[in-house]
């Protein structure tokens, strides 16, 4: 069985998704405050949806510290809709962003998508692979680690498998929806999710994000991991 922890301060809505989650045979850890989720947090929680406005501690504020220890996926849960709103909440780490008010019932689907991703590259990425290494970037993919001039980066768990999925295809075109279908399973969401992420990466692997040598767009297409791997052999 799963296991997820769900934060908010307003309890009637821990309670609702709970049962919900319940109901799907997804055990859950209730939180009512960020500074109760990073107590309570441990290694048997696969996956947090966490409310970006409480009191005490902030979702984005409790999302930058999970993240410092943690690469499980993080679900937003805020009334914001915008777009800036959005490009925040993935810039510090999130996974995904759910607008109140929400349909349970998309929110159960998209919390066991996420599951089963996370699941998935953990289960089956999981043999002794040579290091994947290109420019100064060294990957460990059985540890989902990723090294930068030998210091270790933080990545989302998102994060991690866009990179997995543009290398596992690298020089190879590919499209915004082929890398929503691949990535997030889903043609749910918008292109720019697509695009936001992929500015996060070049953030964190290229040495200049304007003028990146590894991620690069094509335009009206999509994107291109650019690099002749040898002796690589996908692990997807």
């Amino acid at each position: 069985m799963y296991k997820i922890m769900i934060v908010d301060d307003e309890k009637d809505i821990v309670f609702m998704l709970s049962e919900f989650m319940k109901a799907n045979e997804i055990d859950v850890v209730k939180a009512y405050s960020g500074y109760e989720a990073l107590m309570k947090l441990d290694d048997s929680i696969q996956l947090m949806i966490l409310d970006i406005n409480m009191a005490d501690l902030s979702g984005l504020e409790a999302c930058k510290r999970i993240r410092a220890k943690s690469n499980i996926p993080i679900l937003f849960l805020t009334a914001k809709s915008s777009q800036y709103d959005k490009v925040i909440g993935f810039g510090i780490g999130a996974d995904d962003y759910i607008t109140k008010p929400f349909d349970p019932v998309e929110l159960v689907a998209r919390t066991k998508a996420h599951l089963r991703r996370y699941e998935n590259y953990n289960t089956t990425h999981t043999s002794s692979y040579q290091p994947i290494e290109f420019g100064n970037i060294k990957i460990i993919r059985n540890a989902r680690k990723i090294l930068k001039n030998d210091t270790e980066i933080s990545l989302s768990n998102t994060e991690f498998n866009l990179l997995l999925y543009l290398i596992d295809n690298a020089q190879t075109v590919l499209s915004r929806q082929q890398i929503l279908m691949q990535v997030w399973e889903s043609a749910h969401y918008d292109e720019n999710t697509v695009n936001t992420f992929i500015k996060r990466l070049r953030t964190k692997i290229e040495d200049n994000k304007d003028t990146p040598v590894f991620i690069k767009s094509i335009r009206g297409v999509g994107y291109l991991f650019d690099y002749a791997f040898k002796d690589y052999e996908s692990k997807s």
